[in-house]
């Protein structure tokens, strides 16, 4: 099922395909299918008139229980029972609003009057009682399992029910029973071998299980069977962007935007897709479009800060994540939305409050191991040095250090030492200095020709050594030299430094007029206007002329 995957978190929210009760070949069913939700609505309140117009009822009541209409939904249940008072579908309804609502203790009152009207013989109350425990918020594996019963019980009442089967397959699937997932599918298929659904949710499957060509062929035989099946394009599209397939995956999922209705949650969808595959200014546009006619939208809200940010316009990305959680309120944060609230707050220079959300997103999402070092950076900026270390400590628990954790660490360690410095307290910079070698000599003993782990290294102990008297920084950057010489383009800047630092040595502390010359000339070839090697040539040349 797609609903793990990433982009899901960004969008709004999503319709299942097999939820909605309707007969065979009925032209709202197929409306349903095609995700064409305000034409359904329309065939759906045509019937409503119909003598036996309990199932219009309710699945008017279901479409509005997916776009999260809940009035909406429970007067249309309620109005089905006020039409027969014996609609047992229609009870099922209102079992799924309040489980929706999460009041549990009326949601099985509901679901029983259901079930005793229908004396658990209607394969279409079982179908939807199911669902209400396959859909509930925070959905436990014993709700999962009562849906699986519920369903088994429906495909037993009625054995070409192609809605049961392929509901019994998200079900089980859920519950990583793959393989009879896949059984309940195939069930739907033999029933039903002209049913896209069926394979949308065979190739649904092959995608959980990474399993890309069968997924692929299954999308696109669903494709064959209807040509304007929207959500195969769809689920396609985000197969190639899980495939790195970028170009593809975007024409494919704009043949899903053009074939599914013209509506906010079909904008909302493609938006998120435009912001998966780094089209940020694209995503703005129609994140844009949406909060014209839908300004409460909670993903467009969330995906316009982001994209704010991501376009490099951070007091834009803040006003706008600001104003979104004013509108969802905290609770409904996802962890994302901590980690780019955290991130834009940085970028505004609010280091303290960016430390905090990115914990939170931290917190939430311990194995997201890149989250440790932007929390790490976030602490250094705000001055907190050790709590900026900490967490480079616990993202060891999660994963071996890699020559750019000590890189990230050593820094940290710079900067501290250099605030002391600044604070004129001595002692503690040199112990952050000898710190920082230390975490930089992490990197020289792993991967010793890497060049730049002895010009950090150099840097160090030239903090430590601030008159270059004892020469720390010496063998150093020697080594540096030594290893980046071959390609002066790539390393110019550090090469300056490090011949900089040797040509004082030599001129200075361990005078050699020979050697001092050779490193300051280095320089210039470097940066021919570099003003500190122009000025110690012209003194050294000076006292040569006095001599």
């Amino acid at each position: 099922m797609t609903n793990n995957w990433k982009y899901i978190l960004l969008m709004a929210t999503a319709f299942p395909t097999a939820a909605a009760f309707a007969q065979s070949g009925d032209a709202g069913k197929k409306a349903l299918d095609l995700e064409r939700y305000e034409e359904a609505k329309s065939i759906y309140k045509k019937k409503l008139n119909d003598k036996k117009a309990d199932n219009a009822y309710y699945t008017l009541g279901d479409i509005y229980l997916k776009t999260e209409k809940l009035d909406s939904a429970t007067y249309y249940f309620n109005q089905g029972i006020a039409k027969n008072k014996k609609s047992a579908i229609n009870f099922a309804g209102l079992g799924k609003v309040a489980m929706d609502q999460g009041n549990r203790a009326e949601a099985e009152k509901q679901f029983n009057q259901a079930l005793k009207l229908s004396k658990s013989k209607d394969a279409d109350v079982l179908t939807a009682v199911a669902e209400g425990y396959l859909s509930a918020p925070e959905r436990t594996d014993a709700d999962l399992q009562k849906a699986v019963e519920y369903l088994q019980k429906a495909v037993q009442r009625d054995k070409n029910n192609t809605t049961a089967y392929l509901m019994l397959g998200d079900a089980q699937l859920d519950l990583k029973k793959g393989g009879e997932a896949m059984t309940s599918y195939d069930n739907a298929i033999r029933i039903d071998a002209g049913n896209p659904k069926a394979y949308l949710r065979r190739g649904q499957l092959y995608t959980r299980s990474r399993n890309y060509t069968e997924a692929e062929q299954a999308f696109q035989k669903a494709i064959e069977i209807d040509p304007n099946y929207a959500p195969a394009y769809r689920d396609l599209g985000e197969l190639y962007y899980f495939a790195g397939q970028y170009d593809k995956a975007l024409s494919t999922f704009k043949k899903y935007v053009d074939m599914a209705e013209d509506s906010p949650e079909t904008k909302a969808k493609y938006a998120s897709f435009l912001f998966l595959t780094k089209n940020y200014d694209q995503t703005l546009k129609e994140v844009q479009e949406v909060l014209k006619t839908d300004p409460d939208n909670t993903v467009m809200n969330r995906l316009q800060a982001y994209s704010y940010l991501e376009l490099g316009q951070p007091d834009k990305a803040l006003q706008a994540m600001e104003s979104y959680i004013q509108k969802v309120g905290k609770d409904k944060l996802i962890a994302e939305d901590y980690e780019y609230y955290g991130r834009i707050l940085s970028k505004n220079n609010q280091h303290a409050k960016a430390t905090e959300n990115l914990q939170k997103a931290l917190d939430m999402n311990p194995d997201k191991v890149e989250l440790y070092q932007e929390l790490a950076t976030a602490y250094a900026k705000a001055g907190q040095y050790d709590k900026a270390v900490a967490v480079y400590t616990k993202k060891r628990d999660k994963t071996e250090p890699s020559n750019a954790d000590f890189y990230y660490m050593g820094n940290i360690y710079m900067q501290a030492g250099a605030e002391a410095r600044e604070a004129k307290n001595e002692q503690k910079a040199a112990e952050f200095f000898k710190k920082a070698d230390e975490t930089y000599a992490n990197v020289t003993t792993s991967n010793p020709t890497y060049a730049y782990g002895h010009y950090w290294r150099g840097l160090a102990n030239a903090n430590m050594d601030t008159e270059s008297t004892g020469g720390l920084a010496k063998p150093h950057f020697e080594e540096f030299i030594k290893l980046a010489s071959a390609e002066p383009d790539k390393y110019k800047a550090a090469l300056v430094d490090a011949n900089n630092y040797l040509g004082y040595y030599y001129y200075v502390v361990k005078p050699n007029r020979e050697m001092a010359i050779k490193h300051y000339q280095e320089v210039l070839k470097l940066d021919n206007s570099n003003e500190q090697a122009k000025a110690a040539l012209a003194e050294i040349n000076k006292s040569a002329k006095k001599k």
